[in-house]
């Protein structure tokens, strides 16, 4: 799977420009940055002091435009505890099976996960070769379908830590991958998701097998 990272193409995070350029991605999900403030699910990469949240596009904005598009929506949560918010609204909008969660997800979360993916970004062991074991243990301890693996930064990666994650099938998202150099070197090896800036490039390198 390729993630268009907010603001992809040089378009702006959470911006009209970003949405309206979603067709020339070419990817299979979009990212953006979730807070809630009084009850609004806003969109942000930082949070919107004041009353500024209110000028802020809204996530059912943006779960409006993954309903239209048929592409999934990675909403990167930042703040915790919204999980189960995000979770009836996409039920209320009808698009919860384009549902991804990266950011602020917590694997006490998955009692709200009914639908979806979620990646996480930490489960509160370290991301290291010596760990992969330990960490698919928990995570398929908890039983839970929507559990789809971890994300984390392309920089903490190297081939000996994606050669233990294929080992024992932990699935890895990886973001956020930019520079030509990384994307040929780990498009290939990335068994989960990439999420990336330049998502043309990286669709370019995959069809064409142009791999370091």
């Amino acid at each position: 799977m390729i993630t268009a990272h907010g603001g992809a193409m040089g378009t702006g995070r959470n911006t009209l420009a970003f949405f309206k350029h979603l067709d020339d991605y070419n990817v299979d999900a979009f990212e953006v940055d979730v807070w809630k403030k009084s009850g609004l699910l806003y969109l942000s990469h930082l949070p919107a002091f004041f009353g500024h949240y209110r000028k802020k596009l809204t996530l059912r904005y943006a779960f409006e435009v993954a309903k239209n598009s048929g592409l999934k929506i990675n909403c990167d949560l930042k703040q915790p505890g919204i999980v189960k918010d995000v979770i009836a609204l996409a039920k209320e909008v009808g698009m919860e099976r384009l549902l991804i969660f990266t950011g602020c997800v917590r694997i006490e979360d998955g009692k709200y996960l009914d639908c979806g993916e979620a990646w996480f970004n930490s489960v509160g062991i370290k991301y290291v070769k010596e760990n992969v074991k330990k960490i698919k243990e928990l995570l398929d301890s908890y039983n839970n379908p929507h559990f789809a693996g971890i994300n984390i930064r392309y920089k903490k990666i190297n081939d000996e830590f994606l050669d233990e994650c294929d080992k024992y099938g932990l699935r890895v998202s990886v973001f956020t991958l930019d520079s030509k150099w990384a994307i040929s070197k780990y498009a290939k090896r990335i068994n989960g998701n990439i999420t990336t800036n330049r998502p043309l490039e990286v669709r370019e390198i995959i069809e064409s097998g142009e791999f370091i």
